[in-house]
């Protein structure tokens, strides 16, 4: 096992806010690169451009910046991520761009006199679930050896294992083994049909045979290197604050440790040996994951990574999942919208794509025409407001609210519910400045003269409402009523 993790002693930790525009020696200072050459420092501000962790202010003339991605302040660089990463033992908490209860224009330094409060950790700790909670979803359609063989994030390669272990349990193979040249009874009809033999004095000599044995699994190798892993996974998750922020569960009671099992070569070619015999799904899930496990070990022996990370490059898709998973049955998939049909001389008929909806969800005979936008609107000179829904989103909202009363512009079948109403609404974050009691809050609204009956209303909701809903995988009745409420009230007719 490679105990370089274990043995690594954070030197700082400092908390910004994602999207805050920070000076570039801000930025290296964060990461004990002050004085650092100008060589080393500009790749490694490069590097983590490349990881999409940090981003560079856009230069006037090379285009605006998108909406969720706009820059608070003056300063060159920002990080567009949210959650944690480390370098070299510096460790970064990256708050949401809508977390303004703590003044993080410059990064904070954190230290035993200055620890941030109780709600800051409980706050950052649910923002970890969520993302966790997020990754897992957009895993699920991934057979488990694709899964394992994903190495975007090492730390989220520990917190799966953690997790898995405690609410599956232990690698387990009690049952009838059959193998090959291991010890056990013969099977000799299995040796006859599937093995080779070599004649000796006319007779056929076996030198593989199968043989069945029960297997004890207290005792089960891969049994014990499973627990060990899992120990070990905790270690390296409890450096990072990871156990705590997340709530797992700290397996420590484990006496045996990794070098007593042998080295790294040694259990790869234990675990590829097991899954040559193994065909239970559930085994196998596992052998994959010590698998993946011990072969980015290897890959460090010789190369320990230098960072770590866990959290998300794009956090506006965390928010749009959150709102769909949470507001009630999403069901876009029913309301498709038929595309422009083209029409080319001696071509025939050529269909674009499909449009559909965001979020659709139907109480009744109402449609509810969803839109999350992970946007925080600001003034700006001359009585301007930047950071709002462009013209093509409001359009477009406007035309699925016509079409999806219309069922000859809907891709659907003849059983479908054609509402009677549709309501059409922007969702964005609220941003975090003091306590709030109600989770729903009306913003500002949209018309077009085109749609002179119309209007595209924009809400911002409460995050960590949705967040508990989120991470329990429930709906949240209460944020979705008082959509609906307001809506109905707002857009009559």
């Amino acid at each position: 096992m490679n105990p370089v993790l274990t043995e690594m002693r954070l030197s700082s930790v400092t908390w910004v806010r994602e999207l805050e525009a920070y000076s570039r020696e801000a930025v290296l200072d964060i990461f004990g690169l002050s004085g650092a050459e100008q060589g080393e420092a500009a790749a490694f501000l490069a590097t983590l451009m490349e990881k999409r962790i940090l981003k560079k202010r856009t230069a006037a003339g090379e285009g605006a910046e998108a909406p969720e991605e706009r820059l608070t302040g003056s300063d060159d660089y920002a990080f567009s991520y949210v959650g944690l990463y480390c370098y070299r033992g510096h460790l970064l908490y990256s708050l949401p761009k809508y977390e303004h209860r703590y003044n993080l224009q410059e990064p904070e330094r954190q230290t035993a006199e200055s620890s941030p409060d109780v709600r800051r950790m409980e706050a950052f700790s649910q923002l970890m679930r969520v993302i966790r909670r997020y990754e897992t979803r957009i895993r699920e359609g991934l057979a488990n050896e694709q899964q394992e063989q994903r190495t975007d994030c090492y730390l989220a390669q520990l917190v799966s294992m953690v997790t898995d272990y405690a609410e599956y349990g232990e690698y387990r193979d009690d049952e009838q083994r059959i193998a090959l040249n291991e010890q056990g009874r013969i099977l000799w009809n299995r040796t006859i049909n599937s093995t080779t033999p070599f004649m000796q004095d006319d007779e056929p000599v076996y030198i593989d045979v199968y043989t069945s044995r029960l297997v004890d699994a207290e005792e089960h190798f891969i049994t014990r290197l499973h627990r060990v892993v899992v120990k070990e996974c905790c270690r390296q998750l409890q450096v990072f604050g990871l156990v705590e922020l997340l709530d797992l569960p700290m397996v420590d009671a484990i006496e045996e440790d990794a070098e007593a099992l042998g080295d790294t070569e040694y259990l790869l070619h234990c675990v590829e040996n097991e899954l040559g015999c193994q065909f239970d799904s559930r085994r196998r899930h596992i052998l994959y994951r010590l698998k993946s496990y011990l072969e980015r070990n290897t890959q460090r022996d010789n190369d320990a990574p230098e960072d770590y990370f866990f959290g998300c490059t794009s956090f506006h898709c965390v928010w749009e999942d959150v709102c769909a998973c949470t507001l009630g049955e999403d069901v876009k998939e029913l309301y498709s919208i038929k595309p422009p049909v083209w029409l080319l001389d001696g071509a025939g008929e050529q269909a674009a794509a499909n449009l559909r909806p965001d979020m659709v969800f139907v109480d009744g005979e109402t449609a509810y025409v969803l839109d999350a936008k992970y946007y925080m609107p600001e003034k700006i000179a001359k009585g301007g407001i930047a950071g709002l829904p462009g013209v093509g989103d409001v359009t477009k909202q406007f035309l699925y609210r016509q079409a999806i009363m219309n069922r000859d512009a809907l891709k659907a079948d003849d059983n479908l519910s054609i509402p009677t109403k549709a309501y059409n609404a922007f969702l964005m974050p609220l941003p975090t400045e003091k306590d709030v009691v109600e989770p729903v809050q009306h913003y500002a609204s949209v018309t077009m003269p085109l749609f002179a009956e119309e209007r595209i209303d924009t809400y911002r909701l409460v995050p960590t409402v949705l967040y508990a809903a989120y991470i329990n995988g429930v709906e949240s009745g209460e944020v979705r009523n008082a959509l609906r409420d307001s809506l109905e009230k707002n857009q009559k007719g």
